[in-house]
């Protein structure tokens, strides 16, 4: 199963085909793969499950759980189906009547006592586990008014009084309910909204409590922290929900909160941009990657705000491309819905938080279906923003960045640093400013030393070395470490840096780190990173992307070069190659095979950098200088291209790097100066 693109109008979209009418087309093409595989077509959209280890409901998640599930099979699935209702309020799916279908379980699902019902706040709270005193149900309750507003005359307007009231007694427990303390908080201010805008009485004095807090979220460049963390979640959550709570109450009622959404939803969209790749795609970064598309909708609801600076043409062209990347892949659906993965059902991806029917939320961008077809978003031409102009590789240092073949963006607040890559027509950005416990499964997900639209992150294995991470292995030790802590240091003369530590838990004294210090060329990026590693003795990797094993049965080439002492292996197939380039401190550059830990490929095979230190104290290179690059073809590399570092220069006699600046000579011309003085003092986190 995959959605198929007929009629596409290269001439309003020159990159994608896509038009509004796609879009509905994609509302029609989902809701028949959700309504194929329903459970009970009298029953709420429950999907037939594939996994039962992580995702909810199983046997030790709490009784609450069930509902939860079918709560988000409605509500979610309603914000598929409410932007077609909006359209084509006669929609019929697989001999459904969308429009009866949505009426009818959403009256079910408030009124006790059907079959039907999802429980109220104090029924759950009755059932639900000891110390469990917040539900999913606040969350898709916020879905559910969303699409009540997308689709008014289709369906809400047709509930008599009595039903509405009901509707309202439902979704008015959790509006005022206890909730996370995080972008949850939008969820309750989108139910009290829709509550005033639809006449009934609220405690503006609870608003303005949960509004003042997402505000105090803020972190600069348009980025929320969603509670400790950034991630897509600012763009997916904070700056889709806020333009739609500014619209439903805050432009009226709360005018300078309102302004600071609208203020910071601009943010996000000037620099947000830099995240996408040259197709438009997204990359796999932080949890709930199984959204997928949704990262793309800020650029859909900032038409929601009463003045957005949001090229439209390239707003389109983003949403258009990210829907593609995944609703043309038959890898995405299994049975007829998407998949709890990124591509393919990939289990070390999949959060506890998460059922089948979650991945759903891929529908935020369909808030701009409820544009008239002359609206900009759908009216102007396609662009494509820097990707137009790069690809232009100079070698005078005089040039600016894009004559260079990249372009680079700057994100202090999230500590973000992406860069737009004309060799491979690929996103890559480098993010810090993250913490967690040793051994915590998320740190997969956000500690890496960078991201590739075209290569998702693997997952770890402890096994030694690991996907774009150092891995260290004290002898004697049951399994390696990985960091746990990245802090960001800040962008001086184009070079970003950042400090890992390894097992960090309380303090940094004594602890194992590694300085990182990097800056992107036209095919990928220059790593200049310092180990800080008191204790001996120990082995230390750094793997690259991982890449597929096989390309149609056919086994991944591995080609090995080498340059005045610096060391290749290029891992190649038909259309695509990656290198690893290894300079200074590193002894060897190897290969090994892995299975199930790539969200593209269940075997793949990785690159990586290795080391080996004995004493416990002796001056030996410390400064570990490597490159990691893509090509989307197969040709060969110019020796300039895949040795992107022609002269490299220590202050200490000895050229290790214990100290002192590093200059690199690099063959497009530049001279690029690494120097960690002062580092320590300039960290964030």
């Amino acid at each position: 199963m995959k959605f198929e693109l007929k009629n596409p109008d290269y001439g309003k979209s020159p990159y994608t085909g896509m038009t509004k009418e796609h879009w509905l087309e994609v509302c029609e093409f989902l809701l028949e793969g959700i309504f194929s595989g329903i459970e009970r077509m009298d029953g709420h959209p429950v999907s037939r499950r594939v996994e039962f280890e992580v995702s909810y409901p199983n046997k030790n998640s709490s009784p609450t759980k069930a509902s939860a599930e079918q709560f988000e099979g409605l509500a979610r699935s309603f914000l598929i189906a409410a932007p077609l209702l909006y359209n084509r309020p006669e929609a019929v799916v697989c001999g459904v009547s969308i429009r009866d279908y949505y009426k009818t379980r959403i009256l079910e699902a408030v009124t006790p006592g059907n079959p039907n019902y999802l429980y109220g706040l104090q029924e759950l709270l009755a059932m639900a586990k000891e110390g469990e005193d917040t539900f999913q149900h606040t969350c898709e309750c916020a879905s559910l008014v969303i699409g009540l507003d997308q689709c008014r005359k289709a369906v809400w307007d047709t509930y008599t009084a009595e039903e509405k009231d009901r509707i309202a007694s439902y979704i008015r427990e959790f509006a005022y309910g206890k909730t996370g303390a995080h972008n949850w908080r939008l969820f309750n201010m989108l139910i009290l909204g829709f509550l005033h805008q639809e006449g009934y009485e609220i405690d503006k004095g609870v608003m303005r409590d949960h509004a003042q807090t997402i505000l105090s979220y803020y972190a600069g460049d348009g980025w929320y922290r969603d509670g400790h963390r950034f991630d897509y979640y600012t763009p997916w959550a904070f700056q889709v929900y806020g333009p739609i709570w500014n619209r439903w109450y805050g432009y009226a009622e709360e005018p300078w909160i309102a302004g600071k959404i609208e203020q910071y939803a601009n943010a996000l969209t000037d620099t947000f941009l830099s995240m996408f790749d040259k197709e438009g795609h997204v990359t796999l970064w932080a949890r709930s990657g199984l959204y997928r598309n949704a990262a793309a909708s800020p650029f859909a609801s900032a038409y929601l705000l009463n003045h957005t600076n949001v090229n439209p043409g390239l707003a389109r062209r983003i949403n258009s491309g990210a829907l593609l990347q995944f609703i043309t892949r038959e890898d995405v659906f299994v049975n007829g819905v998407p998949s709890l993965g990124f591509y393919g059902q990939f289990l070390p991806m999949v959060q506890d938080y998460s059922c089948a029917e979650s991945p759903f939320w891929i529908a935020n961008p369909f808030v701009a279906l409820t544009y008239p077809e002359e609206h900009p978003f759908w009216s102007a031409v396609e662009e494509n923003g820097c990707w137009e102009r790069l690809g232009r590789q100079e070698a005078e240092s005089s040039l600016p960045c894009s004559a260079r073949g990249y372009e680079e963006t700057v994100m202090d607040g999230p500590g973000i640093v992406s860069a737009q890559l004309g060799g491979n027509g690929a996103c890559e950005f480098r993010t810090a400013k993250g913490l967690f416990k040793p051994g915590d499964e998320y740190i997969r997900y956000y500690i890496r030393l960078a991201f590739h639209s075209h290569y998702p992150w693997e997952a770890f294995d402890g096994q030694g070395a690991e996907a774009m991470q150092y891995s260290l292995f004290y002898d004697g030790a049951a399994e390696a470490l990985v960091p746990n802590i990245i802090m960001y240091g800040g962008v001086k003369n184009g070079v970003l840096y950042r400090k890992q530590y390894f097992d960090f838990h309380h303090n940094f004294q004594g602890g194992a780190s590694i300085d990182l210090a990097d800056f992107p060329v036209a095919n990928g990026h220059i790593r200049v990173d310092k180990m800080r590693i008191p204790n001996k003795p120990f082995t230390l990797t750094m793997g690259a992307y991982g890449f597929p094993e096989f390309q149609d049965e056919t086994k991944t080439q591995v080609i090995r070069r080498s340059c005045e002492g610096a060391q290749a292996v290029i891992l190649k197939q038909a259309g695509r190659q990656l290198a690893l380039v290894a300079y200074t401190a590193w002894e060897s550059v190897e290969t090994k095979e892995r299975r199930g830990v790539n969200p593209a490929a269940e075997n793949s095979i990785l690159a990586y950098g290795k080391l080996r230190r004995e004493k416990m104290y002796g001056y030996e290179p410390y400064v570990m200088i490597s490159a990691v690059l893509s090509r989307n073809d197969d040709g060969e590399w110019e020796e300039d291209e895949l040795f992107p570092v022609r002269e490299i220069t220590f202050m200490d006699e000895e050229q290790c790097g214990g100290y002192g600046p590093v200059t690199l000579l690099m063959t497009d011309g530049r001279t690029v100066v690494v120097d960690f003085e002062g580092l320590e003092g300039h960290l964030m986190i």
